[in-house]
């Protein structure tokens, strides 16, 4: 299997962490979507990473799909197979990658060549940051709902690692990579120490982002 992927990318950071608590072989292909001539374009209509081609040739794109289709392959699963547990894990899921929507958006404002430093705007970063606050502060109420005497619990969800907890930190560890002029440890203390205890498990800490090619 193949996946197509720009290595600093969270949504492919995920994919790749839940690949590597499963214990499965994929074969990383850097691309850059910018490039008219990326292979990407063929693959994925929406011209999005990251994108998974199987070993029959088929595409399958979009993070949470990509995720899906993995983990019904051999190995423990990340998603729970009970309804109720899935729609929680699915759920904290889906709060991180709005997160991480919110979060890529107030940095290509900042950096996108095709904007001028007047051309910027500083009401629209700051109103994405409004939602990123806003995840973190439900993700911190979660945690101290589940914590125990001040200590938050290991994981999001259940007894063990899901697809949620390798959302969240991938979420989070980017936002430490690529805006790390915008702090959000003191709003979300117990989030915090979550993610010192669960960055250094090592299927996750071996898929951390790396600063992109010169």
């Amino acid at each position: 299997m193949k996946l197509f992927c720009s290595l600093p990318s969270p949504f492919a950071r995920k994919v790749r962490a839940l690949a590597a608590e499963k214990g499965l072989a994929l074969e990383l292909v850097e691309v850059d979507v910018l490039d008219p001539a990326s292979p990407v374009a063929a693959l994925n209509p929406l011209r999005k990473v990251p994108c998974l081609v199987t070993n029959d040739g088929e595409a399958w794109f979009d993070s949470p799909l990509i995720c899906e289709w993995l983990d019904a392959r051999p190995g423990p699963r990340l998603i729970p197979e009970t309804f109720d547990a899935r729609m929680r894990v699915k759920r904290i899921e889906a709060l991180a990658d709005g997160l991480l929507d919110a979060a890529v958006l107030t940095r290509l404002e900042g950096v996108w060549p095709g904007r001028t430093p007047e051309q910027r705007s500083t009401a629209w970063m700051d109103w994405q940051w409004l939602k990123v606050e806003g995840a973190i502060g439900e993700l911190e109420r979660h945690l101290a709902a589940r914590a125990t005497e001040g200590v938050p619990p290991a994981f999001f969800e259940g007894e063990g690692v899901t697809l949620a907890d390798l959302a969240v930190a991938s979420a989070l560890e980017w936002i430490d990579f690529r805006l790390p002029d915008r702090p959000w440890r003191a709003q979300a203390p117990l989030l915090a120490t979550w993610l010192a205890r669960f960055s250094m498990r090592p299927a996750f800490a071996a898929s951390a982002p790396v600063p992109p090619k010169p």
